[in-house]
């Protein structure tokens, strides 16, 4: 099994985990054919069930006549076939050695640690359906729950418009606990049927959290200091290695038993499982690694973000205004009348001592504008040793901060701004937020669009940040010669490479000893920013007008 990699402790350790590796889940570019490439993410196992009939030297079909949850089906390696690039699971009613049902479920004989674990599924109606794609370990080796269990999905054929996921653990059956959430979805104005048509269902499974999927969207997050709903406890988070299990049950306590309004034969179709890992190597400079940064996907949504004081809705992908492609963020307030925060988050993994840049685009219009309000729009760049952790908690290490628009702002024009900060020693995570400020009642409305976080390499004499010492970076020291930024700010939004602040012969020795220079950085004495330990986070950001007058639609 090479290139697969499982937590220490496993039974099987192929390949290595790499605690340095700055990575997060991103929609861009095609890997394989019809594959999606998820930068930050490795594919390192799939199954996209072409051939004739399910591969059984990946799966294991199961003759299981007893099952849990007072289920009343008899699984059988028949009732799981292929079909037009399809897995099918099939329940019918042919009663069985006592068992009224038959249907399917597979397990992967193979066992992953930590990953991104995904299945595009379209799920059966009728009542007494429980359809699920989960993770189990071994429980010959591991009994229930101590290894944990995965739910990534599951649902009742009775309740076409709710999924749900899940989290078992505990040290035994008797102390077992468990934590979940159930996810609803809206399209032109309508409930989404899960049973209609196929969907995305996924989790990302690293130290310490869990975070649940559903067509992108970042429904529900679980980590070690969730509290569970059984006994309480916080949530352990095994990493125990686990198999995939994919099954259609009938009957039992989840959904209750079939009646006769029950569709016979129904199936659970399955069009691919995927499993990504993260890779060793950090991604180069330059990639945009938030996913859906510019709000058009899936025609226009908040598919990878996650909302926050989300109440009318009042934070949403819209088509009134947009810089690039069709969709932009838009926030307005909550009306309640207080003080009250609206926005929206999305989370990067990061390495201490990286340096990375946040930068997005902000907009009011004259129609709906802040002028003259006290509504503020700001971006944040927040920092947190535990990845999905609470704002505010124990684990948030420090932000920086830039206002993006207030009411002083011009209307109708897209403004730039971007934070650049060196990582704190501990984070793993760093979250790009958009928060919009509502103080009181004013209206007014701002829209964000070509969001994005970047790793930058340290060149020296490289202050635009682009990859390369060449013109832009000499006329900018010539046109800031003596400029003392640690008094003034960075002209511009440029960065300076020395601690002291100042633009001068420093400045122009790196641009004329690396002219043309792409390769790593050589600072020779010198350093690009100041040691985290030593003076915090670096933050070097700007506002700035470009000349893009937008006129009202």
């Amino acid at each position: 099994m090479p290139g697969l990699l499982l937590p220490k402790g496993s039974r099987v350790r192929c390949g290595a985990w790499s605690a340095l590796a700055l990575a997060v889940t991103a929609w861009s570019g095609v890997a394989l054919a019809g594959v999606i490439d998820l930068p930050g993410w490795e594919l390192v196992w799939q199954d996209e069930f072409d051939q004739a009939s399910p591969d059984t030297s990946e799966w294991e079909l199961f003759n299981l006549q007893n099952s849990f949850n007072n289920e009343l089906q008899y699984y059988r390696p028949e009732q799981i076939t292929t079909d037009n690039g399809n897995l099918v699971i099939t329940a019918t009613d042919q009663p069985l050695a006592g068992k009224q049902y038959r249907s399917g479920r597979m397990e992967s004989w193979q066992e992953w640690g930590y990953g991104r674990f995904e299945a595009r599924i379209q799920l059966p109606s009728g009542q007494g359906f429980w359809p699920a794609f989960w993770l189990l370990p071994e429980t010959d080796t591991t009994p229930w729950p101590s290894g944990g269990e995965i739910d990534i999905l599951e649902n009742r054929g009775s309740q076409p418009g709710l999924v749900s996921s899940a989290y078992h653990w505990g040290p035994d059956f008797f102390g077992r606990d468990f934590i979940f959430d159930e996810y609803t979805s809206a399209d032109a104005g309508g409930p989404v049927n899960f049973h209609d048509s196929f969907h995305d269902y996924a989790v990302e499974w690293e130290p310490g959290v869990l975070r649940f999927f559903v067509d992108g969207n970042n429904y529900h997050t679980i980590t070690e200091q969730t509290t569970g709903v059984v006994q309480g406890n916080n949530a352990e988070i095994f990493d125990t290695p686990k198999k995939i299990v994919l099954n259609l049950a009938v009957g039992g306590d989840f959904g209750g038993d079939p009646n006769v309004s029950t569709p016979f034969p129904s199936q659970m179709l399955v069009d691919y499982v995927r499993v990504w890992q993260r890779p060793d190597d950090p991604p180069p400079p330059g990639d945009n690694l938030l996913v859906n940064a510019g709000f058009d996907n899936a025609g226009g949504s908040l598919n990878s973000w996650t909302t926050f004081g989300n109440s009318i809705p009042n934070v949403l992908a819209n088509s009134e205004n947009a810089l690039n492609s069709s969709h932009a963020l838009k926030i307005f307030g909550q009306f309640n009348g207080g003080e009250n925060f609206s926005g929206a988050s999305q989370g990067v993994a990061v390495t201490g001592g990286s340096t990375v840049r946040a930068e997005a685009s902000a907009f009011t219009p004259d129609w709906d504008t802040l002028a003259g309000k006290d509504n503020e729009l700001f971006m944040k760049l927040e920092f947190y040793s535990v990845f999905g952790a609470a704002p505010g908690s124990s684990d948030f290490l420090g932000e920086e901060v830039l206002l993006m628009l207030d009411g002083s702002s011009a209307e109708n024009t897209w403004l730039d701004g971007a934070i650049e900060a060196v990582v704190p020693e501990g984070a793993v995570e760093a979250r790009v937020v958009f928060s919009f400020r509502q103080p009181d009642n004013d209206n007014g409305a701002a829209w964000i669009d070509s969001a994005g976080l970047f790793l930058l390499s340290l060149l020296r004499g490289d202050y635009n940040g682009n990859g390369q010492v060449e013109q832009g970076d000499l006329d900018f020291v010539l046109q800031n010669w003596g400029e003392d930024v640690d008094a003034n700010g960075v002209p511009n939004g440029w960065i300076d490479d020395l601690p002291t602040g100042l633009i001068d012969q420093d400045e122009l020795d790196g641009v004329l000893l690396n002219w043309g220079d792409t390769s790593a950085p050589d600072f020779g004495g010198f350093t690009s920013v100041p040691e985290p330990g030593m003076v915090g986070l670096l933050a070097v950001f700007g506002l700035r007008y470009r000349s893009r007058v937008c006129t009202p639609a």
